[in-house]
């Protein structure tokens, strides 16, 4: 209970505090931008090459060149945007290990 009641109280300050947000909660972090992998936050976050290809096979995307946007969001989860503008969808594969560096509390 005494979680619970934690989480609401931090909740509420981090939407209602922008400064006090910025201190607690990740951003998103670009790691591919039109098909160029950003190794220095990959390295980072210790996301391998292999995540990245297994989250680009989820979404039926075979090379980081057809990637226009790869981001790590705040739940943890790898969004994927192609650049096929056919298959212009967001798709999102969910991290399974590793999370340390998702979360700061």
């Amino acid at each position: 209970m005494v979680l619970f009641v934690i989480n609401y109280i931090i909740k509420k300050l981090t939407h209602r505090y922008k400064i006090f947000g910025d201190l607690l909660l990740d951003k998103p972090q670009i790691l591919i931008h039109d098909g160029k992998l950003d190794f220095k936050t990959l390295s980072k976050l210790d996301i391998s090459d292999e995540e990245l290809k297994e989250a680009m096979r989820e979404h039926g995307i075979e090379f980081f060149k057809n990637v226009k946007l790869a981001m790590l969001e705040i739940d943890g989860t790898i969004s994927i945007i192609s650049e096929d503008q056919k298959k212009l969808k967001q798709t999102h594969y969910k991290r399974r290990h590793n999370r340390k560096n998702l979360q700061k509390f």
